[in-house]
Order: C-alpha cells, then structure tokens, then sequence
C-alpha cells in the first residue's frame, strides 16, 4: 500500500498545493510584498511554507482567520502557546485593564512577585526564579547558570532537541540524517546553523534521546568538564517521544554523579500537566525554563529552579551573573501568565488531554481503515501523526517519517479548513465537535488515496 502511495502522492500533493495557491491570493500577494523587506519574506524561519505562507488577521476562540477571509480550525495554537485558544475574553479583559495602567515601567512591580509565588506553589522544584522574554533567553540563561556555578564549559543536549537559537543549543537540531551524524548511540554534534562561534562543537556534547545505556558512557566520558545536561523531558521538536520508564530518573543519577547541573526545558512540555513534565514524571531538575503557556500568549519566559543556583543573580552582594532586560516581568506577560495559570486547573488540564486523545483515537482508526501505515502519539494535551508503523523513541526514528505524505496532509487539510501541523494541540475551548471534525475531514481526504 505504502509504494502505490508513494508513486501517486506527489501528483495529489500537486493538486493541494495549486489549490492552496488559488484559494490564498492575498496571502500571495502579502508574501511577495514581504520579501522586499524581510530576508525571503520571513522573520521567523518556523513559519516559512513553501510556495507561500497564509497570512494571519485574527483569532477567536478555536478559529484562526487569515487575510483572505477563512475561517481555519486551529490546531496549532501559535506552537502551543495558547492553551486557552485565540484571544479568550478573561485574558483580553485582564490585557486591557493592564495596558490602561501601562505597558511598561524602569521599576519592579507587584505582579512579578505575585507570579513567581504561584510558579513557585505549583512546583517546589523552582525555589528562585527570573524572568525574560522568550524561550531562547531562559535557555541561554539556564545555561549560563550552569557554567559560573559548575566552573565547567561543556554542555550535554540531545540529537534532534530544540532549545531555542543560542550557539550550544543550535548543535544537532533537526540535521540531516546521514554519515556525518556518526552512529546512533555515539552521535557527532554537527553546526545547524551558519554563524556559530568556534568553539561551539568542541564544547557541545550530543546525547541519543532514551538510550541510558549510551547516555552513561557518554556523561562519564565527559563527566569532568560538564556543566549541565539539557533536555526537552518529552523530545517535542525532535518527533515528540515519551520518555521510557526511568530514563529521567537514571539523568539525574547520572548528573548527579559527575556533578553537573540537569536542566529540563519544558517550554513546550509544559503542556503535560499542571505541575510540569518534571511534576509528572516524579523528577527533580536543577533548573527548568518555562515559556509559551506561562505567558498567555504574550512574550515571557521564566527559569529558575535551586536557590544557590540561582542567588547568582541577586545584585545585592554584587552579581556574578548580570541579566537585564526592559521588558523581563513586563506587566502584559506576567497580567497574562497569571490569568492563564489560573485557569488551567488539573481538570483543564484533563479536559485538554481527554481533547487529544480523541482525536488519535480517532485519526487512527481512520488511517487503519485506510490501509495507511500510522500511528498518533499522545503527550497531554498535544498529538502527533506518524506515518510509521511503531511509535519513534528518538530523533533518528522520528526522521523516517514520510515527510511527502506529512506535507500533502498539511495542504489537504488546510484546503478544507483545518490548520495542523503533523498533528496538533488541543485548547482549553477544543470540544468534542472539533475533534470529529478533524477526524472526518482525515477521513475524507485518505479517500483520494
């Protein structure tokens, strides 16, 4: 099933995407116009589609509409970022109060101590936390704090595994499977992006995702010169696989022994449950970074994790770590962020998982029925479709996925009103509705199949 597939997708992959030009000019056009200004019209290379990307004008609830007048049934939520969905009226009303008050002050306010006590109440491991903009800066933060605490250079990440675009965490992200990757359970670290400062391979030591065998000979090789291993605890980006039974734990033993710090990066994973992956997984970091879902849509971050990690920062004593910024605990993110916590109670949380599990319930069934190799994972809230026959444990099985058929499903769907992106994410407002109605819409497209 899969050849006869493989020899008829690129003509039906075709067909959608001449549909989609036809049916997005003003995108088109939009796009034209932005390459004049912007390098290939983009400003943020994760959302560049090829021929073109659709613009969006607005949001509401489950919906995203785009400038040229559809109405898209969003499954995405801007990467996850909108566990509430678009615009929700207790975070729109909480937004206008707080720009009515000001937008932004060269003092401290209450807010920033009222948020880094809830964050603090939801998970103890954040004994001291600091605030930023992004995800990007609470990495490259996290790891800052690891070097000047540790007296160590090196940093541990895992093949695959996006941590934002500081120099070590733009190792290994997504590269091209091949020779130069070495073997699987030894992987070569290998530049993903020009530009990286010189040192940036030798010091950046790269981990196979669920292979704790591996990962021991690796860490104790390293051991001396590590300052923290990194880890996205649910290898979101890098295809999203579970960790196995105990692999967390055995990081932290393994950290632990070579006196290195263990850092989880649950920008994304925090969409697992209320106290964080880490919370799930009974696991205790020694630092986390939080972006995305803490900030209600709007740009924050957060990390923190051990006091005398941390206290690194405090000026009082003199710094040995500075960290300024404008906009760190900008009264929009936190107003925000405090909104967004407040609402996504353990039953939210719940409520969203129920949401995502229907939905591969669903879409698997419709791929078996199909004759179509499949499988959907779940983590929490989120879902992901993989054209395989086993789930991946890592990055390097993840990257067998049929990227074609992926590619001709994302334009299909979109064609009929339906935003995903290898799966999707379930809001706080998905209902059971939405959930069937991507369910059938798969169904109907696997029958030009």
């Amino acid at each position: 099933a899969r050849k006869i597939m493989a020899r008829e997708i690129k003509a039906l992959l075709d067909a959608e995407i001449a549909q989609y030009a036809a049916r997005n000019p003003e995108s088109r056009a939009m796009f034209e116009r932005a390459k004049q200004s912007l390098p290939g019209g983009n400003t943020r290379t994760g959302v560049h589609i090829d021929p073109f990307p659709i613009y969006a004008d607005y949001g509401a609830g489950t919906y995203l509409y785009d400038i040229d007048g559809h109405q898209l049934l969003d499954f995405v939520n801007n990467n996850t970022a909108l566990p509430l969905g678009h615009a929700h009226p207790e975070i729109v009303a909480a937004l206008q109060e707080a720009v009515a008050r000001g937008t932004g002050f060269s003092r401290p306010l209450a807010l920033e101590v009222e948020m880094a006590e809830l964050l603090r109440a939801r998970m103890p491991t954040l004994e001291k936390v600091r605030f930023c903009s992004s995800g990007t800066e609470a990495v490259l933060n996290a790891l800052r704090v690891a070097r000047a605490f540790t007296g160590r250079s090196k940093i541990a990440k895992f093949e695959g595994a996006y941590h934002g675009i500081d120099d070590s965490a733009l190792v290994s992200y997504l590269p091209p499977v091949g020779p130069e990757l070495g073997p699987e359970r030894t992987p070569q670290g290998v530049a993903s992006s020009a530009g990286l400062m010189a040192h940036t391979l030798a010091e950046t030591v790269v981990l196979p995702f669920n292979d704790a065998e591996a990962c021991t000979e690796i860490i104790a090789a390293h051991g001396a010169e590590l300052a923290a291993v990194i880890v996205d605890p649910l290898s979101t980006a890098a295809g999203l696989a579970l960790p196995e039974d105990g692999f967390l734990a055995r990081l932290r033993e393994l950290t632990d022994r070579v006196g290195a710090l263990l850092i989880f990066d649950e920008i994304v994973s925090f969409r697992l449950g209320p106290a964080g992956t880490h919370g799930e997984y009974g696991v205790c970091p020694d630092l986390v970074c939080f972006g995305k879902v803490i900030s209600g849509g709007t740009p924050g971050a957060v990390f923190g994790g051990r006091a005398d990690a941390m206290d690194l920062y405090d000026p009082a004593g003199g710094p040995q770590i500075q960290q300024s910024g404008t906009f760190n605990a900008n009264p929009i993110a936190m107003v925000a962020g405090l909104k967004t916590l407040q609402l996504l109670t353990g039953p939210a949380y719940e409520q969203m998982r129920g949401m995502a599990q229907r939905a591969a319930t669903g879409l698997e069934a419709a791929f078996a029925t199909a004759g179509i190799a499949a499988r959907v994972l779940v983590a929490g809230s989120m879902f992901r479709i993989y054209f395989l026959e086993e789930l991946p444990r890592n990055f390097r099985q993840a990257s067998r996925d049929d990227a074609q058929l992926q590619r001709w499903l994302f334009f299909a769907l979109l064609n009929r009103g339906i935003y995903t992106r290898v799966g999707g994410n379930a809001s706080l407002v998905t209902q059971e509705q939405h959930v069937d109605e991507l369910v059938g819409t798969v169904v109907a497209c696997l029958q030009t199949l």
